[in-house]
């Protein structure tokens, strides 16, 4: 009996997923622009498709209330500051899409997977394991939390250093000083490029966000996504190569010419994560759109001859379509449930 429930349920929900966005294009292109007032077609059709996907519960309410916040400045209905008004500074949508994003790659674990492949790519030297990690933490960083890529790194490094260790047969009294200093460094490098790779993007870390923001506010300077890269990017790029260097070369060299095991660990730990999944392809594709709307949006804008792109709505769509883009839509799964919010850094 249950089963049967459910089965209808989700027949309503699925029939509501589909009917919200029907109903919407329908009012946009069939209901006269000047109705009650010159787009006024707009706001309607926005609100039919609120109001069908509350109804039919297909998407999680406070994602269909959010839809106003990101389709008012894509129709042209007001800017985001406007649409943002009634809800909270846009800034905080920004954090929001931002760890919305966050939250998708680390449920479905392809933030390690990018991680591995990169550790995989660098050699199993002791120069070549640090440089790995620290390229990708660093890469990481920049899209997710610090504290968050160095919790997901820390596991990894000590599994490899751990692999030395056994390799060896060492104790603490017989660990050579390039092993100690070996191990000293990936920690090291994991710390420093989780802060360093937070630089290169307004999302990489939450000050940079309230930069942003205060700058906007109170000196009317706005700083595009793209903008920010071209310092961020290579000031990023420069503090990682330095910090690849004074570790291993000056403070902590390890002289560490191959660290055996290493390899087959990392394989290991890709072959635990299988193939890539349909999940993990589908958030890889909405991140890789989001980042390229981000980058090239001052572009867009420029050629469709309005400002309609701008970071806070495009952070909101790519974080709003982690929860309504289905993984299986026969069971009405979707990449993320709102329950996983719980794990969001509400506090910032």
């Amino acid at each position: 009996m249950e089963e049967g429930n459910k089965s209808g349920s989700n027949t309503v929900k699925q029939f509501g997923f589909i009917a919200g966005p029907v109903v919407f294009l329908s009012i946009l292109f069939l209901v006269s622009p000047n109705l009650i007032s010159p787009g006024a077609n707009k706001v309607l059709a926005v609100a039919a498709w609120m109001i069908v996907w509350w109804i039919s519960e297909a998407a999680p309410v406070p994602i269909a209330a959010l839809l106003p916040l990101i389709l008012f400045p894509f129709l042209g209905v007001m800017k985001m500051s406007e649409a943002a008004a009634p809800y909270a500074n846009p800034i905080i949508f920004l954090f929001m899409g931002g760890f919305m994003l966050a939250l998708g790659l680390e449920k479905h674990r392809l933030h390690e997977r990018i991680a591995l492949n990169l550790i995989k790519i660098t050699g199993t030297s002791g120069n070549g394991i640090i440089l790995g990690f620290l390229i990708a933490t660093g890469f990481i960083s920049m899209w997710i939390s610090n504290t968050a890529t160095a919790m997901m790194m820390l596991p990894i490094a000590v599994s490899v250093i751990k692999l030395l260790s056994t390799e060896k047969g060492n104790t603490p009294e017989t660990t050579s000083i390039g092993e100690r200093n070996f191990g000293i460094g990936v920690m090291l490098v994991i710390a420093y490029a989780a802060n360093i790779g937070g630089v290169a993007t307004i999302i990489g870390t939450p000050p940079n966000v309230v930069f942003v923001g205060l700058l906007d506010q109170f000196y009317h300077q706005k700083i595009h996504f793209g903008k920010w890269m071209l310092i961020g990017v290579p000031l990023s790029m420069l503090l990682l190569t330095l910090c690849y260097f004074v570790i291993t070369r000056i403070i902590f060299p390890n002289h560490l010419k191959k660290i055996h095991g290493a390899d087959t660990l990392i394989k290991k730990k890709l072959d635990e994560l299988g193939i890539m999944r349909k999940e993990e392809k589908l958030v890889l594709m909405i991140f890789g759109l989001t980042s390229s709307l981000w980058i090239f949006q001052q572009a867009l804008n420029l050629l469709i001859g309005k400002d309609i792109f701008n970071d806070t709505n495009i952070a909101m769509a790519g974080g709003s379509l982690m929860f309504i883009v289905p993984s299986s839509l026969k069971e009405f799964k979707f990449l993320l449930h709102w329950r996983d919010t719980e794990k969001l850094a509400w506090e910032f």
